[in-house]
């Protein structure tokens, strides 16, 4: 008969307890950094003169609350600067020619100011008068082509150097002018929105996409980019040219397929050059990254509007944004930090 040898029962005890403990640490550290992926809620609703849809999650607050506040300020934001509203400070600017301005109101327009001075009023906040001309200043006005006698009345009153600030009141000195923020107060809205949800949860993710204009609230489940095509001009609203891949800032897009007619066989579009009354012609599409969607909004709409008159598309950077466009002749143009978007795995 063979004795057992105590010591190798002893090393085979202490082996087994040693892999008791492992899988139990392993079990324990699986079960405190393991997180279950975050459901996303999903809405989408009429905002800012367009379809918005908020997709957000979060462990800490209720994800369906976070959409409704991120529509309720967004609405707040549109009630408070849209130029439709007759209750508005814009609206109330335009009539009056002269209103006493909270803080706010006064950051928007000194900020939509500073953009129309950085791009040499290719940006401009007075445009509205001409824009309405058109047609383009609601969904359901008529569009038309004014006749260069109507452009010619208006346009003495299309410069932001017409509105003086003093202190918190605000004055257009030309009768002619018209102050819009359709070109700034979108962003700032989307921006304002997302504000709300990391105010109440600084770990939420997800985005908001407000016809174009997109703001990450944060990466896809907590790590990953999310995926936004940016759209072929020439083709229908889910035709991609390409894929851009973003965790954080915001992306928009301005293009002559958003609100357009023909006429003619003549695209006529809502993207005015301030300097002329007619829609700029040298890109079909601008998309603009950032860090912020109201800069983003601006720029776009800016660049849009330059053209081949912006010399060197790389010196835009030093503004902290990328630039991607779509020329009338279908050739690509951007800059050369863009490409880093195009790439899914970062």
């Amino acid at each position: 008969m063979f004795k057992k040898d105590p010591n190798n029962f002893l090393k085979k005890k202490g082996t087994l307890y040693l892999t008791i403990l492992i899988l139990a640490l392993g079990l324990t550290l699986f079960f405190i950094f393991h997180k279950p992926l975050p459901k996303y809620y999903e809405k989408k609703d009429f905002a800012l003169g367009t379809w918005v849809n908020v997709v957000v999650a979060s462990n800490k607050i209720d994800s369906e609350k976070l959409t409704d506040i991120a529509f309720n300020e967004m609405r707040r934001i549109e009630r408070k600067f849209s130029k439709n509203i007759e209750t508005s400070v814009i609206s109330q600017l335009n009539e009056k020619r002269s209103i006493t301005a909270d803080k706010e109101t006064l950051f928007l327009i000194k900020a939509a100011i500073n953009y129309a001075d950085l791009t040499g009023s290719a940006f401009d906040p007075t445009v509205g008068a001409i824009i309405k001309l058109w047609g383009f200043d609601d969904m359901n006005s008529k569009k038309r082509v004014p006749t260069q006698e109507e452009i010619n009345k208006l346009l003495p009153g299309v410069s932001y150097k017409f509105i003086k600030i003093e202190g918190n009141k605000i004055t257009l000195l030309n009768d002619k002018t018209m102050v819009d923020l359709g070109g700034i107060a979108k962003g700032y809205a989307v921006d304002m929105a997302i504000q709300k949800i990391k105010d109440l949860d600084p770990n939420a993710t997800g985005f908001i996409d407000a016809g174009g204009d997109i703001g990450i609230i944060g990466p896809k489940f907590g790590r990953f980019a999310w995926s936004i095509g940016i759209r072929d001009p020439d083709g229908g609203p889910y035709d991609i040219k390409e894929r851009v891949y973003l965790k954080e800032g915001a992306i928009v897009t301005s293009g002559n397929y958003e609100r357009y007619f023909i006429k003619d066989g003549v695209r006529y579009h809502h993207l005015i050059d301030p300097k002329t009354g007619y829609p700029a012609n040298y890109y079909k599409s601008v998309t603009i990254i950032s860090d912020s969607a109201m800069k983003a909004d601006a720029m776009a709409t800016a660049l849009f509007i330059l053209g081949d008159k912006l010399i060197g598309l790389d010196s835009m950077t030093r503004y902290g944004i990328q630039v991607y466009g779509i020329t009338s002749n279908n050739k690509i143009v951007k800059t050369t930090g863009f490409d880093y978007y195009l790439k899914e795995e970062k």
